[in-house]
């Protein structure tokens, strides 16, 4: 597993992976990475060489990653919020959703030679996830990057980096002012 400031390296420096997985609370940073891995993977045309899909349509995934990018050296497919790794009881187990995983798990495991070859996947989860199988391919195989909710501390020391990008000068009282003034206005629409 990959810290978030060892992913924003990586990213930064043009490294691009052919396997993520990203997932946690602060959506900030998550959707940030993404953007950057877009950015590093160069030009998108949608339905040819970028694929998106969801919890609606994961089933055609490898069917997805065996197309090929008509006329690119690759496609880059991003999985939001599929299911794939929702934490489910014991008792209501789908045995839809565990075949699904199985299937993609093993074809993952079975094919990784041709995805680093011509795939950048990206898999991505907001909510809490279960190690499951997949999960532990991906680790294996990929990058896996827990984006978890920061600290205060932390929280005050990336909006003063942010800031400082901007060539803005902004003292610790004030960022902690706009913390609490953010933070109240996000709880007021949960």
């Amino acid at each position: 597993m990959k810290s978030v400031d060892e992913l924003e390296k990586d990213l930064k420096q043009g490294k691009l992976n052919s396997l993520y997985f990203l997932y946690g609370e602060e959506m900030f940073l998550l959707e940030t990475s993404l953007k950057k891995i877009k950015t590093n993977f160069g030009e998108i045309k949608e339905g040819i060489n970028y694929i998106k899909l969801d919890e609606k349509n994961v089933d055609s995934l490898i069917s997805d990653i065996e197309t090929p990018a008509f006329g690119y050296d690759k496609k880059l497919i991003i999985v939001r919020n599929s299911g794939l790794f929702k934490k489910q009881d014991k008792k209501n187990k789908s045995s839809q959703a565990t075949e699904q995983i199985e299937k993609i798990t093993e074809y993952i495991e079975n094919n990784i030679s041709i995805i680093n070859e011509s795939i950048v996947l990206v898999f991505v989860e907001e909510a809490d996830v279960e190690k499951n199988d997949l999960y532990k391919v991906i680790e294996k195989q990929g990058i896996v990057c827990n984006f978890t909710q920061l600290q205060l501390n932390d929280l005050i020391r990336k909006i003063k980096m942010i800031c400082n990008g901007y060539k803005v000068n902004i003292d610790e009282p004030t960022i902690r002012y706009f913390i609490t003034c953010c933070r109240n206005k996000y709880a007021r629409f949960n």
